[in-house]
Order: structure tokens, then sequence, then C-alpha cells
């Protein structure tokens, strides 16, 4: 089983064109975690050639296979999310990278964590969801096993950093991301792809053809970001061969993938307006159920808050008064554990981090000066309500005073409708 393994690996390196038969005979007669380990190896030749559909089902079953094996679990469900994610099958790869992050909070899971981690973040930034991108990334550099992985968090964080606008913080994690590698002067590095964006959006076109110079073949993607600030500085007049039709010639060219392409028309709109790709920042949405238990749907997809617990009637609270209460007010109205007031506040402060852990970043929520807020970057939706004929259902499994109070306040309303 292992030469028909190792077979199969080196024909997809040189390229065979039996490469993917070699795999399929290598499965025959094998199962558990052997199958699922050759299944992520051979999904990763997949993806390397382009067959993301058919190594999305490769990792769909090697995260059956491996559920023995929590650590290879865990980096097989990081990557079928990934490969959703290319899809555009964006719930999807928020459930399977959601799972990983479970699988790999165990600690025989959490090699693969920050892979996890990263994964999320790359589908928050491709949601546009920047704020739980820059989290996720945060949290894959904590969770880091090896260099590696962490110099990748890193850059990662220095790329969401550059999408919010923050040129100097973004800058600053580059050259972390060198000191973290040792990255001698005039070493190449992948990084450096990133490093001639940031120069080129702050106005340095030598800087930005300087470290451009710096990018090895590494991975696909930052042969097409080399390849865009190429394209850019042609445009600009920084360097030869800048007419319209050199320029288009040259970017598609890099054959860029359209998910990526409309990321990067984001940063570089009127480049990649030659190529009629226009940027669609999609809405960062929340709808909150209450008409029942409660639920929150972010874009789609619903978040981890139970519905039992003070954080859900706390979510509640603020969207029936404009986003912010006072702490004094969510005190009084949200059952909290603590026969003093001093408990009743630590019980408070937990319900807000358990809330800002289910919404995915710490800035969801802010407690400042004695205001509780929810995050402006939100376009946070009118709170769902029960009609006032279902008033009892509302925030199902809470029993808080104001949520009794408005409970009574409905049927009494709709009492007086039918009098």
């Amino acid at each position: 089983m292992i030469a028909q393994r190792f077979r199969a690996c080196a024909l997809a390196e040189l390229g065979d064109a039996e490469w993917q038969q070699a795999f399929l005979d290598a499965k025959r007669g094998i199962g558990g975690r052997d199958r699922g380990l050759l299944g992520l190896e051979f999904a990763y030749s997949l993806i390397r050639t382009g067959h993301e559909a058919a190594a999305r089902d490769v990792l769909a079953q090697a995260a059956t296979d491996l559920r023995g094996d929590a650590n290879l679990l865990t980096l097989a469900l990081a990557n079928l999310g990934i490969s959703c994610l290319r899809l555009g099958e964006l719930v999807e790869a928020e459930h399977s990278l959601r799972q990983a992050v479970k699988v790999g909070q165990h600690p025989e899971g959490r090699l693969y964590l920050s892979t996890a981690w990263r994964g999320l973040g790359g589908l928050y930034l491709r949601l546009g969801q920047f704020a739980r991108a820059a989290h996720a990334y945060e949290m894959a550099q904590v969770k880091a096993e090896t260099p590696d992985d962490r110099s990748k968090a890193m850059r990662s964080a220095a790329w969401v950093a550059q999408r919010q606008g923050r040129l100097n913080d973004a800058m600053i994690l580059l050259h972390e991301v060198f000191q973290h590698d040792r990255v001698a002067d005039g070493q190449p590095h992948p990084a450096y792809a990133d490093l001639a964006v940031l120069r080129l959006l702050a106005s340095d076109l030598k800087g930005a053809a300087q470290a451009l110079v710096l990018v090895p073949a590494g991975s696909l993607e930052d042969r097409w970001r080399a390849g865009v600030v190429q394209a850019e500085l042609r445009r600009l007049g920084f360097q030869e061969g800048g007419s319209q039709t050199d320029i288009d010639e040259e970017l598609r060219a890099l054959n860029c993938s359209a998910v990526w392409a409309q990321q990067e028309a984001d940063i570089f709109p009127k480049l990649f307006a030659l190529l009629g790709i226009r940027a669609q920042r999609p809405t960062w949405e929340a709808v909150v159920y209450a008409d029942g238990p409660v639920r929150v749907m972010m874009n789609g997809s619903l978040l981890p808050l139970k519905a039992t617990r003070p954080a859900a009637a706390l979510l509640a609270l603020l969207l029936l008064n404009g986003n912010r209460v006072s702490s004094e007010r969510a005190l009084d109205a949200i059952s909290l554990r603590g026969a003093t007031p001093r408990a009743r506040r630590q019980e408070l402060s937990r319900a807000i981090q358990e809330l800002r852990v289910a919404l995915g970043w710490r800035e969801a929520l802010s407690a400042e000066q004695g205001v509780i807020a929810l995050s402006p970057e939100v376009d946070w939706q009118p709170l769902v309500l029960p009609p006032p004929e279902r008033a009892e259902t509302f925030c199902e499994g809470r029993y808080d005073r104001w949520i009794l109070e408005w409970r009574d306040e409905q049927q009494q309303l709709n009492f007086s409708a039918f009098t």
C-alpha cells in the first residue's frame, strides 16, 4: 500500500497522464485512516491541477475515514472548507471550517487548528467581513504550532489590515514576517508580493517594482498578485508596455480565478475595469430571530448562539433598543446568576464575552463607559418578532423580566384588538 501511495504521489508530481488512476488503484483494498491519508494526498494533487470539484468529493470521504484521528480530521475538514470556498459554496465552507476548529480544539487535534482558522479568515475576507477575518487570522497566529503556520497567519493578518485601509499596520506586520522568517536583505520571499501591493497603494511605484524582483516562483496566488502589480505599474506609466491592449493581454495571460479577480478588483478597480471586472463587496448583514428561540443568521449562516443563555437575551435587548443599552439597564432587565451586585456584573461580563465569541470577533460588542453596543460595521436588521397572537414564543426559553413584560404587553394589545 505504501509503495502504491508513493508511486501515485510521484506520478502526480511528474504530471504523468496516469497519476489519477494510480491513486484510484492505491485506494483499492484499504480503508479507515490509511484511505483517509491517501485521500488527503489525492485531493492535494487534484487541487494543484485545477480539479477542485473532484477534490471536494475526495476530501469529504477522507473526513469520514479520519474520524479516529483528530489531527488529520482537522486538516481534512479545513481543506474541505477551503475547497468549498474556492467553489463558491460559502455556507458549506463555513460549516466545514467551523467543524475543523471544533475538532482542532481538542489537545490531540491542535496541529492543524491554525490552518482551520486561516480558512475561516479567508471566508470572512471573501464576504467582506474584515473584522471577523482579522480575528480569525489573530487566532491562527495564537494557535500556530509551527513557524511556517505562524508566518502564513501573520501574512494573512497583514492582508486583511490592508483591506481595512490600515496600510501602516499591514507594512509593520509584513516586516515582522521577514524578521520571523529571518529573511536577509535582498533574499527572495513570497511576502514581497504583498509588500509590492502596499507600496503601490502608498504611491511608492519604485519601491513596488523593487519588491517584485524579490518575489519567488512560489504559489499560484503569489504569481497572480505579482502579475497584477506589474500590470498596474504599466497602467500608471511607470514601466513600458502600458497600452490598454498590452495590459489587457498581460492580465488575461495570468488566468486568475474569477473569485480571486473579484477580490483584487476591490483594490485595483481601474486596472480590472479593463477586463470588465468590477468589485461587488457584499453587504455584511445580520438577522436575529426572536419568534421562538433566539437565533442569529449572518449572511445566510446560523451562528452558534445558545438561545437559553443570557447572551441571547442581551442580543435581543440590544436590537430592541437601537443596538445599544446601558449596563445598568442590562443588569436590571436580564436574569443573571449572583447574590450580590458584583457577582451579577461579572455574570453580565461573561454574557458579553459569550456573545462576542458567537458573533465571531471581540469588537462585535463594545462595553465602554457604562454602555453596551453592537458593532456599526454590521447591517443589523430589525429584530424579527412573533405576531401578537403568538407573543408567548418571544425569545422562547428565556424568562427575563423584560421578556415577560413584552409578552404580556403584546398579549394585552392583541386582546384589546378583539374587544
